[in-house]
């Protein structure tokens, strides 16, 4: 079993996955995203994408992983309030957060900042962010690593396509090399054609939520069905 990768325990689980943090999408997916990779969570305004993230961060915490949080549109105090309203915790010393947010809309200096905040001045700062993510990997060496883009779209809009498409070609090398799995959350509507078949070259893996019918439903190439979701008083769940 050991050659084949599996976990002995669960054989319809391989090792080389990292939890979703939602066992029937760990099931249909052989243990959840694959590791190291880079995977593209599309969809629309809502809390969906969101939660996923959570349900991501908090399966890691529990795995022993450790995890990187770039968030651009919120603090880390409002994340962490956020996947407590759905029964998760991911205020963690696990957790490192690049917080592309924060110097945006208040008067704070990185020296106010908590130890597992790194501060950076606005999300156009892609080289002080890259420096950050290098930052962290070394002193996260030797761990297995889960990073979360929140989102990967505020980024793209505070810069130029060629901007971003280099960081992200330059950042996802030293993320797998770290044996990271990457989420970047992608808000629909947000982007050209252009910077989505970009984006899609990119990455390993691409989900996509969508209405189908009234309902949410989630579909992916690595999916056998499209899954019908919604969010329930413990994040996702699955109809």
């Amino acid at each position: 079993m050991d050659e084949l990768g599996v976990n002995k325990n669960l054989p319809v689980l391989r090792l080389n996955r990292a939890s979703t943090g939602v066992s029937q999408f760990d099931i249909m997916l052989d243990g959840g995203y694959k590791n190291p990779s880079t995977v593209a969570l599309i969809g629309p305004s809502g809390p969906e994408k969101t939660v996923f993230a959570f349900h991501f961060v908090s399966a890691g915490i529990q795995a022993g992983d450790k995890i990187i949080y770039i968030t651009t549109d919120r603090t880390p105090d409002e994340l962490e309030g956020m996947a407590g309203e759905w029964g998760m915790i991911i205020k963690s010393d696990a957790v490192k957060y690049l917080d592309c947010y924060s110097l945006t809309i208040s008067a704070q200096t990185p020296s106010t900042a908590k130890p597992n905040v790194v501060q950076i001045s606005s999300p156009s700062a892609l080289n002080e962010l890259s420096l950050a993510i290098n930052e962290a990997l070394e002193q996260m060496q030797g761990k297995r690593l889960r990073v979360v883009f929140h989102s990967l779209s505020t980024l793209a809009v505070h810069s130029q396509q060629e901007s971003i498409s280099k960081f992200l070609s330059l950042v996802e090398g030293r993320l797998k090399n770290a044996n990271a799995t990457t989420l970047l959350m992608i808000d629909e509507g947000m982007h050209d054609d252009k910077f989505l078949t970009m984006l899609k070259h990119s990455v390993n893996e691409e989900f996509t939520i969508k209405v189908f019918q009234g309902a949410k439903v989630v579909s992916s190439p690595d999916l056998p069905i499209e899954v019908p979701i919604r969010i329930g008083p413990l994040g996702v769940e699955v109809d």
